[in-house]
């Protein structure tokens, strides 16, 4: 139930952002049933509205394919680090974490963890599939309604989960500065921008924010080196 509670907020950013794929969806001639499928199967957000927008101007099926992989490639590094968080869980619990882990309840897991709190995998799950069964809700009840609400952009609805998904970074960063790990905060901020810019040069921005990512997590990783925190605080 923790799980569940904590996950509200993030419940209510993909109610807004899943009404507005729901209506996108609909207005390219989606049925229902292929806005259930989508969301229930792929269950990615901005990999969705990719696939809508690609469809609509008829972008081969191999491009499709790279972009969705590079979009969705960070999603394995949240999942390594948040089996770092519960080295103990089960092989069944990890992967069911990591096929169901999102953006936004990997953010949650990092502000309860920076924070101490007592986390269990049992809370993540909760967390995890209460998002999921909230985003299936929403695109699929906002597609059936059709065009009710033509112009999602005029009320703002776009733009909800980028402000939550702020707010959560926002949170995760002050619990990171009060806990003295700010020094690990601006090296890894300093590093990923510095190399999202740099390879940005030679490379689209997808593979710039990508690489960026991928060596900012990695020197997050050794500074922190959370597996050895918790084996000492054990002891």
């Amino acid at each position: 139930m923790d799980g569940i509670k904590s996950a509200i907020p993030v419940s209510l950013g993909y109610i807004s952002i899943g009404a507005a794929f729901g209506i996108v969806a609909s207005a390219q001639g989606y049925s229902i049933w292929q806005v259930f499928f989508m969301s229930t199967f792929l269950y990615a957000g901005a990999a969705q509205f990719i696939i809508v927008a690609m469809m609509a101007v008829h972008t081969p099926i191999s491009v499709m394919v790279l972009t969705i992989f590079l979009v969705n490639f960070r999603m394995f590094l949240q999942s390594l680090t948040a089996t770092q968080v519960f080295p103990h869980q089960s092989l069944r619990s990890g992967m069911m974490m990591g096929t169901l882990i999102t953006d936004e309840s990997f953010g949650l897991l990092t502000l309860e963890h920076a924070k101490r709190s007592k986390i269990t995998p049992v809370w993540m799950h909760g967390v995890n599939v209460m998002s999921y069964l909230t985003w299936i809700a929403s695109t699929v009840v906002v597609a059936a309604l059709g065009n009710l609400i033509p112009n999602p952009e005029k009320y703002g609805i776009d733009y909800a989960l980028v402000a939550m998904f702020i707010g959560l970074l926002a949170l995760t960063l002050d619990s990171m500065v009060r806990h003295e790990k700010l020094p690990v905060v601006l090296i890894v901020v300093i590093s990923a921008v510095l190399l999202y810019y740099v390879s940005g040069i030679v490379v689209s921005s997808y593979v710039a924010v990508l690489i960026a990512t991928i060596v900012g997590a990695l020197i997050g990783a050794v500074m922190t080196n959370p597996e050895k925190k918790r084996v000492g605080e054990g002891s």
